[in-house]
């Protein structure tokens, strides 16, 4: 048999020789690996030192969650971050929760404070109208207005006074009973305003009127119809008359029946020759007496002039009773602007009954 052939062997690979680092080559891989390793370190360092532990993280959170009701919470923790990142991480967070609260505290109080300011203010004002009247009074003002009933356009102003006041009405008129009820109904006091005869015949006084030559009987008969038509009233007052006023008789008539009626007298003092002062002292009774005429003339200033010499009578006498009419138009604006001023000097106003009522003035 013949022998295989003999495999032929692949000579052998010499033997890589291996690369041997020279001294200089390993001192250059020894420094950048150091390099490499300090970077490492350096950037760990800086990220633990920026960004702390969770835990410290999360504390701050649930203190500053109050002031977070306050605008701007960010802006007031991230420049405190930045400086406190030295000294450590605890007083980072701690310390912007702690100078936030103070800067919102103070705030807070100081709104309090205008209010009680103010609060005193508007009771100034408002006691001064108030607090003249129930002191030492320099006099009472009484505002007695004639002639309404031929309209109800005319006296509505007068029912508006912001003041207490008398309105005389005239009888047997379109509006007389109206007149009467609607000054009862705005509280205003209400009289008869008798018409009587005036020394010029020619003057018709109106209806429900004392006429010369009437007797006892017929006055006393006509004044009695001229109350019942009106309703209740306080007192009698002339309108004209300035002929009947000086009658005796006539006068003894009209007095005698407002002192059966319980109600007073007032003398619009038409002639300057009356004769019911005279009569009624002997009848022992007390009648009152106009001290003013508001409108004789009528323009602002001599109204106003009226009203001041009526202050100045009732600041020596006690009392003034100052007649105005229904027709003049602008009476009513005025005495509602010179009323402040007549309360601030120290002047009551009221009506004769009142008055009567209260006290009865003694000479």
């Amino acid at each position: 048999m013949s022998k295989p052939p003999a495999r032929k062997r692949r000579p052998r690979a010499a033997p890589k020789r291996r690369h041997r680092l020279s001294s200089g080559e390993l001192k250059t891989n020894l420094v950048v690996l150091a390099v490499i390793i300090g970077a490492s370190l350096a950037v760990l360092f800086t990220r633990f030192s920026l960004n702390p532990p969770t835990e410290p993280v999360t504390r701050p959170v649930t203190v500053d969650a109050p002031v977070a009701v306050a605008p701007d919470p960010a802006p007031a923790t991230r420049p405190a971050a930045r400086p406190a990142a030295r000294p450590g991480p605890a007083p980072t967070h701690t310390t912007p929760s702690v100078v936030s609260t103070p800067s919102v505290a103070p705030t807070r109080p100081a709104k309090p404070t205008p209010p009680p300011a103010r609060s005193p203010i508007p009771t100034v004002p408002s006691s001064p109208p108030e607090r003249p009247r129930p002191g030492k009074s320099r006099g009472t003002l009484i505002f007695v207005f004639d002639d309404a009933g031929h309209n109800l356009a005319q006296l509505e102003p007068f029912l508006r006074l912001p003041f207490p006041c008398t309105i005389a009405v005239l009888p047997g008129l379109q509006y007389s009973k109206d007149a009467a009820r609607a000054a009862r109904a705005a509280g205003k006091e209400v009289i008869l305003h008798q018409p009587m005869q005036a020394i010029n015949k020619t003057m018709d006084p109106g209806p429900g009127a004392i006429r010369e030559g009437m007797t006892p009987a017929a006055i006393r008969d006509q004044i009695q119809k001229n109350l019942a038509e009106l309703g209740p009233v306080s007192g009698i007052n002339n309108h004209e008359g300035s002929l009947i006023t000086a009658d005796r008789v006539a006068m003894g008539v009209v007095l005698d029946v407002a002192r059966e009626s319980g109600m007073y007298f007032l003398d619009s003092r038409t002639n300057a020759k009356t004769v019911a002062p005279l009569v009624a002292r002997e009848r022992g009774f007390t009648i009152w007496e106009r001290a003013v005429f508001l409108d004789n003339i009528q323009d602002r200033d001599s109204i106003v002039e009226a009203v001041y010499t009526g202050m100045k009578i009732a600041e020596r006498k006690g009392a003034a009773v100052m007649i105005g009419h229904i027709w003049s138009n602008e009476l009513a604006a005025i005495l509602t602007d010179m009323y402040p001023e007549l309360a601030s000097k120290g002047f009551s106003l009221s009506t004769i009954a009142r008055v009567a009522t209260d006290k009865d003035l003694a000479e």
